[in-house]
């Protein structure tokens, strides 16, 4: 297709000759509108969407400077020449700075209207070639996450877009390379675009044609495909991936690990590939010193939690349970080293870890507390879990669930006890008040729900029931041993009226209170 071109200059003969003169058609052009002054080029560039503007810079109305700076400002994709006298030759360099291809002087302009027309297609071409590159890249980056991530799973449209975007050739090889990083806090003020955009120059500059796509999956993690011949060795990508982790750890200041998978043929063992290097960067979980890993086959019957690991956790609970954080702590250490010697995977130990801080919670819940009220964690405490990238992380955030969990418990046992005692005296003291469950909760400093389930626990018996007990036993009395009347002892108990009271009365001793008070009981 030719590339279309619009000219605009007030002078009739000079429209008339750059219309005639010029061989468009050998220049691959097409003339498709001419303008006599500024303002008719603007209302006409949507409509007609020329590739090149070739416009004089003396016009009425707008002058050819500001419709390079008209173009320039809207970011159009046209390209402009600039004709000029030589009077205006100092006058159209202003062009430039508006990204004018070029300026062309009227006098011999065609010998330099063609080197510039020449000019203004190569950077049309270029700039088509970066949109049709980036657009290209953007294609191959949704497919790998879209892969990556699950959503594209159907093999056969796994291959179809694969096909559709270029990304392989059949039965080319390639291997998926997992790559961890920690983001400090001097990277952090850079902008994560800025990392991101460096980080894929950087893996283009050391992989080059090798490197077939690079995605990142999560804010540390990228995952990068490259090409991989059947006879390739480990060697060169020990090398290549030794000069990223050398790159990033020294002159970057991130912690780099990389894990590689195995090689692959077939564009729908795509996400297999991602696995497996996801799998071989997880070996540093246990040896922080181990940077670079290749995937290799997993003993499956190792992956079962064998009967002394879960004995072990059982031991955990038990000390938890009794609030010995001290013994938790040291029960936690010898389940950790346990699992390192069965070489038990990072799945299963963050899976450990996530039945043991299940098992806080319910405990917790049982004196009223909040495993995060506890240790002062403020997101979810299984992703926390999850996004361990080191068994020292792992560790630390265990140790402290498990240590905050313990010490609650032991702080909660004793305060039980305080807590039963108050709650005894305020009833003592109150019963006869009229008092609610809500009541004694409030003064004693805990939620009515606790409160009913541990004075119930402890006494074996309802605060409601230990409140009519104890208003029974008052009423008995006076009954025995006064002359009060009986409206006196209902109001001296805080009964609404005599009605309520006889009701309240019978119902625990199965007479009344008149009944009750003449020797009937």
């Amino acid at each position: 297709m030719p590339y279309r071109v619009m000219l605009a200059d007030d002078e009739p003969i000079m429209r008339k000759a750059l219309l005639t003169l010029a061989d468009w058609k050998k220049m691959d052009c097409e003339v498709v509108y001419v303008a006599s002054n500024g303002e008719e080029v603007i209302r006409h560039l949507e409509s007609v969407s020329p590739d090149i503007l070739i416009t004089d810079i003396k016009m009425p109305g707008k002058d050819g400077i500001e419709l390079a700076k008209y173009i320039w400002q809207n970011a159009l994709p046209v390209k402009v020449i600039i004709l000029t006298g030589y009077a205006d030759f100092s006058y159209a360099q202003q062009a430039l700075k508006y990204n004018a291809v070029d300026y062309v002087i009227k006098a011999g302009a065609f010998d330099g209207l063609m080197s510039a027309v020449v000019k203004a297609k190569a950077d049309l071409d270029k700039a088509k070639d970066a949109i049709e590159e980036s657009m290209c890249k953007v294609h191959t980056e949704n497919f790998l996450k879209a892969v990556f991530d699950g959503s594209l799973y159907v093999e056969s449209e796994i291959c179809a877009t694969s096909t559709d975007i270029g990304f392989l050739r059949e039965k080319q090889g390639y291997v998926v390379a997992a790559l961890r990083f920690r983001i400090w806090n001097e990277n952090k003020m850079r902008g994560g675009k800025t990392i991101y955009e460096s980080l894929t120059n950087f893996f283009s500059m050391v992989f080059g044609e090798q490197l077939l796509g690079a995605v990142s999956v999560e804010r540390d993690t990228f995952v990068l495909v490259l090409s991989c011949e059947e006879n390739d060795e480990r060697k060169g990508l020990l090398q290549q991936c030794g000069q990223i982790i050398d790159m990033m750890d020294n002159f970057m200041k991130m912690c780099a690990y990389i894990g590689i998978g195995k090689r692959h043929t077939v564009v729908s063992e795509m996400k297999k590939a991602y696995n497996e290097a996801d799998e071989a960067l997880e070996y540093s979980f246990i040896d922080e010193k181990s940077k670079i890993n290749f995937y290799r086959e997993r003993n499956r019957q190792e992956e079962v939690n064998s009967a002394n690991v879960t004995r072990k956790i059982r031991e955990l609970y038990v000390e938890i349970e009794r609030g010995r954080a001290e013994d938790a702590d040291e029960r936690f250490r010898e389940l950790v080293e346990m699992q390192k010697d069965q070489k038990c995977s990072i799945h299963l130990i963050k899976n450990s870890g996530i039945s043991i801080q299940n098992q806080c919670r319910s405990i917790l819940s049982a004196y009223d507390k909040t495993i995060y009220e506890v240790t002062g964690i403020e997101e979810s405490i299984s992703k926390t879990i999850y996004r361990c990238r080191f068994l020292k992380e792992y560790v630390q955030t265990m140790e402290l669930i498990v240590n905050r969990t313990a010490q609650a418990v032991h702080v909660a046992v004793n305060r039980k006890k305080s807590l039963i005692q108050d709650c005894q005296k305020f009833i003592e003291d109150n019963y006869a008040k009229n008092i609610l469950v809500t009541d004694v909760a409030k003064h004693v400093g805990a939620s009515p729900s606790y409160l009913s389930r541990v004075f119930r626990d402890v006494t074996g018996q309802t605060i409601i029931a230990t409140l009519n007990q104890k208003k029974l036993e008052k009423a008995k009395e006076y009954l025995e041993n006064t002359d009060m009347k009986i409206f006196e002892i209902a109001d001296a108990l805080g009964f609404e009226n005599t009605t309520y009271f006889s009701h309240f009365f019978k119902k625990y001793t199965n007479v009344s209170p008149k009944e009750y008070k003449g020797g009937c009981r």
